[in-house]
C-alpha cells in the first residue's frame, strides 16, 4: 500500500517515537511510505531520511492556502492509508489526501476534553487511542465507540538484546530508573521525589537515576526541576544517591539494561512506554495503579501504588482547562513502603514478575501495531 504519516517525526519526543517506528516498521514489511514531518527535521533518524518527503517546524504559523501549496509539493494527492499521531485539532486539515482509511491517533490524560475536540472523529474513519484508559476518556466525551479501536505502543524487543548497558556513574547495587524525559506538572515529580526520600537514606545502597531534561522550563505545563530538586534536598538532606542523565540517548534501551527498577509517580498517562521498555528488559516495575499501564500491568507482574482521583489544576491541562478534570495522585507513603519492598526482596520479586513480564512484552511488539493498522484497511 501507499501511505503517509503527517504528524511530528523529528525531535526526542514520544509522538515522534511513535511515529518512527510505525513508519519504520511499516517499511520493513513492504509498503510504500512517505513522511511529512510537522516538527522539523531535528535527531530525525539517518534510516528514515530517504522517505522524508517534507517538514516545517512546530509552531510554525502557516495559512490554511499555503499549507496545501506546501504539502501538494511533496505528497500524493491520494494515499491507501493515512496515518498521524496529533491533536483531534488537527485532524481535518491533516487527513486530506483520500476519504478511507484515515486512522488518527492520540490521546489524553485528563478526563474532560477541551471544548469542540471530539468532533475530529467526523475527519477520520478510525481513531486509535492507546489504551482502554484513552478510549474511555473519548467515550465519555462524546466519541463513539465503534469510531475507535485500542491499538497500543510497540517496543523492538530485539533491541534490548542487541546494546550495551548505559554507562552510568553510580556504584550502588541498586539502581532505580525514572525515565521522566520533559518535566511536565503532569509527571509528578516532586511525589517521585518525595517517595524516595521517605524510602531511603545515604545509608542504603541504592541510586535514582533520573533521566530528565533540565532545560529552562515551557510556559504552562512544565516546571522547573531544578527548583524541586532544590528543595528535595533541602527537606532530605541524608537522602540516598540521584545521578541525573540529561544527555540525548540515541538507544534508549542501553539505560534500562543499565538499572533494576523503572519507577513513577506519575498522575496520569494514557500508555507509559517507560513501563513497558521496563517489562522487555526484564526489570521490575513500579507504577501508580491508574492510567493507560494498566492494559499490561497488573498485581501478578509489577507493583501498584495506591491513592486517589483528584482534580486536575489548570496547568496541568493541555489546550483548555476544565474545573472538573480529573487525574490521580498517588500515595507517596505507599509509594515509599513499596519501593523498600522492591529492594530489600529482589530476587524475589523479580523471579515472581520475570515469566509474566515477559508474556506481556511479546504482545507488545512494532510488528503487531502495524499489523492491526494495516487490518482495519478496506480494499487493502
Amino acid at each position: 500500500m501507499n501511505i503517509c504519516w503527517f504528524g511530528y517525526l523529528a525531535r526526542n519526543m514520544s509522538w515522534s517515537i511513535v511515529g518512527q517506528n510505525i513508519c519504520r516498521e511499516l517499511i520493513k514489511k513492504g509498503h510504500q511510505v512517505d513522511m511529512f514531518s510537522t516538527n522539523g527535521t531535528n535527531l530525525f533518524p539517518d534510516d528514515l531520511k530517504p522517505y522524508l518527503r517534507g517538514s516545517f517546524e512546530a509552531g510554525q504559523q502557516i495559512a490554511p492556502t499555503d499549507f496545501t501549496r506546501v504539502t501538494n509539493a511533496v505528497l500524493q494527492q491520494k494515499y491507501d492509508m493515512q496515518l498521524s499521531y496529533t491533536a483531534f485539532r488537527n485532524f481535518k486539515e491533516y487527513f486530506n489526501r483520500g476519504n478511507s482509511n484515515r486512522f488518527g491517533i492520540w490521546n489524553y490524560e485528563t478526563t474532560i476534553l477541551p471544548k469542540s475536540f471530539a468532533k475530529a472523529y467526523l475527519y477520520v474513519d478510525k481513531i486509535l487511542p492507546s489504551s482502554n484508559f484513552s478510549k474511555k476518556i473519548f467515550m465519555e466525551n462524546g466519541i463513539p465507540e465503534d469510531k475507535q479501536v485500542v491499538i497500543p505502543h510497540g517496543i523492538h524487543l530485539d533491541r534490548f538484546n542487541e546494546v550495551e548497558p548505559y554507562q552510568l556513574k553510580t556504584k550502588k547495587r541498586y539502581k532505580i530508573l525514572a525515565n521522566i524525559a520533559q518535566p511536565h506538572l503532569r509527571k509528578n515529580i516532586p511525589g517521585l521525589l518525595e517517595s524516595y526520600g521517605k524510602a531511603f537514606t545515604n545509608k542504603d545502597d541504592v541510586c535514582l537515576v533520573l533521566k530528565i531534561s533540565r532545560k529552562s522550563p515551557q510556559p504552562v505545563f512544565d516546571v522547573n526541576f531544578s527548583d524541586i530538586y532544590k528543595d528535595f534536598c533541602h527537606k532530605y538532606k541524608s537522602h540516598a544517591e540521584i545521578e541525573i542523565v540529561d544527555t540525548f540517548i540515541t538507544d534508549i534501551e542501553s539505560i534500562y539494561k543499565a538499572v533494576d527498577i523503572v519507577f513513577t509517580m506519575t498522575h496520569a498517562e494514557c500508555f507509559w512506554m517507560p513501563g513497558l521498555e521496563g517489562f522487555a528488559a526484564n526489570k521490575i516495575v513500579i507504577s501508580p495503579n491508574y492510567g493507560g499501564q494498566l492494559d499490561f500491568m497488573n498485581k501478578d507482574n509489577s507493583f501498584l501504588i495506591e491513592g486517589k482521583e483528584m482534580r486536575a489544576p489548570h496547568n496541568m491541562q493541555y489546550w483548555e482547562p476544565s474545573p472538573y478534570a480529573k487525574v490521580f495522585n498517588p500515595s507517596t507513603d505507599h509509594a515509599a513502603e513499596v519501593l523498600r519492598k522492591a529492594v530489600n526482596h529482589y530476587d524475589d520479586y523479580h523471579s515472581k514478575f520475570s515469566p509474566l513480564m515477559k508474556e506481556a512484552a511479546n504482545n507488545y511488539t512494532w510488528s503487531n501495531v502495524v499489523d492491526k493498522m494495516v487490518n482495519l484497511c478496506e480494499n487493502k
